[in-house]
């Protein structure tokens, strides 16, 4: 998942943008919450990475929020500009080098001296998007596969890829054969590549 990605699929609008505007109240709210609930984490382990602290982090959550909030009624989507992720990521590292300019707390790597382009902020906004799109994407295929007869390959995955533990040992705890706990491995890794393309598609 590359910030420099141009896979069609990764191109179109945002879904979560879309509903942004709604005209009724409620699907209104509901569309925000989606909003602020997906991409705060990844504003919050940004602003941590660079030395934020808890108060910080929390003013840059909002100040994100707020600005983005303000602009959205006149707000377009151009993919020919760039990713949704780019813009966002932009305006969370002007909300953090002004909260931490202001408030003194500079790092040894003062975001002063960084572009919000720059490799290392490019980098470090990829890896925690990425990472939130890993912790969404299990979560989602946990939750698929919570029935008591699919329960055992998530768990096999778990235990096997997460873990780290010998195919064996899964085989013995689990009571399966080893080639189903390879198999567990390759299905659910493909259900997992399936939801982060469905998750990065709809966040941009």
């Amino acid at each position: 998942m590359n910030e420099d990605t141009n896979h069609d699929t990764y191109r179109t609008n945002p879904s979560i943008l879309l509903h942004l505007n709604e005209s009724s109240p409620m699907p209104k709210q509901v569309a925000w919450q989606e909003f602020y609930d997906f991409y705060t984490p990844i504003v919050a382990g940004f602003a941590r990475n660079f030395g934020a602290s808890p108060q910080d982090i929390q003013d840059v959550i909002q100040d994100v929020m707020l600005g983005f909030y303000r602009v959205s009624p006149n707000f377009v989507y151009d993919p020919t500009r760039g990713r949704f992720r780019g813009f966002l990521k932009v305006c969370t590292f002007r909300a953090l080098r002004a909260r931490m300019t202001a408030n003194r707390r500079m790092q040894t790597n003062k975001l002063e001296d960084l572009d919000p382009e720059s490799p290392e902020v490019t980098q470090a906004w990829s890896q925690q998007w990425d990472q939130e799109l890993l912790r969404r994407a299990m979560q989602s295929v946990r939750q698929d596969y919570q029935e008591p007869s699919r329960q055992k390959t998530f768990r096999a995955f778990e235990l096997y890829v997460i873990l780290g533990k010998d195919s064996d040992e899964v085989a013995r705890e689990l009571d399966m054969e080893i080639n189903s706990i390879h198999k567990a491995k390759e299905r659910i890794t493909k259900a997992l590549r399936k939801k982060i393309e469905e998750f990065n598609s709809d966040a941009g």
